[in-house]
Parts: C-alpha cells; sequence; structure tokens
C-alpha cells in the first residue's frame, strides 16, 4: 500500500532497504528509486532524506523511530507503534527530544472518507456517542508471527489498534478507561478472538469485537454509530448509510477506500510545509496504551483506566 501511494503522491523515493537485497532492488527498479540497499542505515546517514518509512517487523518498530528521529528525520511508522510500555515510554522521550519531527504512525481509518463523513454529520451532536465496531478478521495460524507476542505483539496490538483509534476519531476524545474478554480455553489463539469495551473522557462508549473465526464470505469490517436519536452504519469502507438524518441516506465511494492515500498525502504535506504533526502524539500514545491495556483486561479480568 505505502509504495505506490507514495510514488502515486509525487513523493521522491532516494532509497529501499529490505533484508531481502533482490526484493529491494526489485521494489527500487519498479517505484523508481534511486538506490536499494539490506542495510537501513546509510538512510539515516543520507542527509537528503528527510523522512523515513518504517514497515518492518513489529518488534522492530520502536527502536527505528528512535533512530531515525535521532538521525533528524521525520517518521511515518506502520501500526503498532511498538509492543510493550517501556518502548512506548523510549519513543516519547524520542520524540521530546527532538519538537521539529514529525512522527505519524500508519492508522489510516480515521483519513478515510467514510470516516470524514461520518464526523461531518456527527457535528452539533448534543449527547455522547454509542459505536460497535465488527471486525471479521479471518484466521492466522498460531505460528505466525504476528501471533508471537515477542515478535508481532499478537493481533489486538498489532492491528486491533486500528479499530480503537477509528472510534477514538470518530468520538473526537481520547480513550478513558478499557475492559475486554476473550474466548475460554479450547482454541489455539484465544486474544485474536475479543471483545473490547472502551468508554471515552466525552462520555462515549464503544465496543471493538474483533474475531478471527468468522466467514470470508461475511463483510470484513462493520461499524454502526447511535447519535441523537440517529445511526450511521459504515460497511467495508465503502458505503455508509445513514438513518434519521434529515438529507442524508447514504455515502458511496467507487471501490473500498480506508483512507491509505489521504493519510500519506497528509503526511507529506506536513513534512514539506511543517507544522503540527497529522495525529498529534498524545493520541498516538492514548491508542497504543489502549491496545496493551485491552490484553491486560483480557488476560487478568480487570478494568484499565487510563
Amino acid at each position: 500500500m505505502l509504495l505506490p501511494s507514495l510514488a502515486a503522491g509525487g513523493a521522491e523515493l532516494a532509497w529501499i532497504a529490505d533484508l531481502n537485497g533482490p526484493a529491494a532492488r526489485h521494489a527500487a527498479a519498479k517505484f523508481s528509486a534511486e538506490n536499494a540497499a539490506s542495510d537501513y542505515r546509510p538512510i539515516l546517514n543520507d542527509g537528503r532524506v528527510r523522512a523515513v518509512f518504517i514497515a518492518t517487523g513489529h518488534h522492530t518498530h520502536a527502536r527505528l523511530v528512535c533512530e531515525a528521529l535521532d538521525a533528524g528525520k521525520h517518521v511515518f511508522v506502520e501500526k503498532p507503534l511498538c509492543l510493550t510500555p517501556a518502548e512506548l515510554d523510549e519513543v516519547e522521550s524520542a520524540v521530546r527530544h527532538h519538537p521539529s519531527a514529525i512522527l505519524m504512525v500508519g492508522f489510516n481509518r480515521r483519513f478515510s472518507p467514510h470516516t470524514s463523513k461520518i464526523r461531518d454529520l456527527l457535528t452539533g451532536r448534543t449527547a455522547p456517542l454509542c459505536m460497535s465496531m465488527m471486525v471479521n478478521a479471518g484466521p492466522i495460524p498460531a505460528e505466525h508471527w504476528t501471533q508471537d507476542p515477542q515478535r508481532g505483539g499478537g493481533r489486538i496490538i498489532g492491528e486491533g489498534c486500528h479499530f480503537i483509534d477509528l472510534l477514538s476519531c470518530i468520538a473526537g476524545a481520547p480513550v478513558a478507561s478499557v475492559s475486554a474478554a476473550m474466548v475460554g480455553q479450547g482454541p489455539a489463539v484465544r486474544d485474536d478472538k475479543m471483545s473490547i469495551l472502551l468508554t471515552f473522557a466525552d462520555g462515549s462508549v464503544g465496543t471493538v469485537n474483533y474475531f478471527a473465526n468468522g466467514a470470508r464470505d461475511y463483510p470484513k469490517e462493520l461499524l454502526e454509530v447511535f447519535s441523537d436519536g440517529r445511526v450511521l452504519r459504515l460497511e467495508n469502507f465503502r458505503l455508509t448509510r445513514g438513518y434519521g438524518f434529515k438529507g442524508f441516506r447514504r455515502f458511496k465511494t467507487a471501490r473500498q477506500d480506508k483512507g491509505h492515500a489521504a493519510e500519506l498525502a497528509r503526511f507529506i504535506a506536513a513534512v514539506e510545509r511543517g507544522g503540527e504533526p497529522p495525529i498529534p502524539f498524545a493520541q498516538i500514545r492514548n491508542i497504543t496504551e489502549a491496545s496493551f491495556a485491552a490484553v491486560r483486561s483480557a488476560r487478568e479480568r480487570v478494568i484499565v483506566v487510563l
């Protein structure tokens, strides 16, 4: 998703690095990057490079973010930002030491035109929201690296953070508390079948049902938002329906649009023009902490207040 969008957006690609040298060379040729490498350090040492994109294994994100910030680069890192609270503190320290650098995490769904439409329609609401996010995630084998807590962080920290961020973005408020439950003994992996209850600082509530045991032909992502006697229903980031709204019934895009192109455009514009990052770090930290809290809550059967 990143390289085609960057190339289409007019970004000048100086380097592509991959541990697999031939893969790096192939990608560099395909997307007109000047250089290919199997080591990322030449990128950080290149004074021409203003921004780096980190799309490596989850367990490397925090370290590479800190190294890139220390090298004077703006940073876009795919989710998750990190895997542990200690890593989150290290990243926050690096952000504080480099206040002019932009750090962005790939929470693309908040940049979808459907999310923007929903937020516009909810402008002027008079009461907290009630939100329900259903994620038909599909199975990943227990031995896959994403399921490894040390390497991938598990699917809630590694991917569920997307939907926590989406609900926070729609509410326009940080997560205040997290309560979660996962299925009982039996499946080889339990924490990819989890219900997460979130409360937000503005009084809104939301649930993220992240289930990996559904059918492939069932919709993958469904969001419902209840507000002031009205309901919005988002189906697979292609169709948003409205119930009880005057003058609005539906908004449809030609194809599924989860916001990838828009988020990259916002990041590139921020790098070029300076100013505030597209997502303030306080929000990134809150969402990351909430994903940690969901796993802890499900395992320890406690409510976690952030």
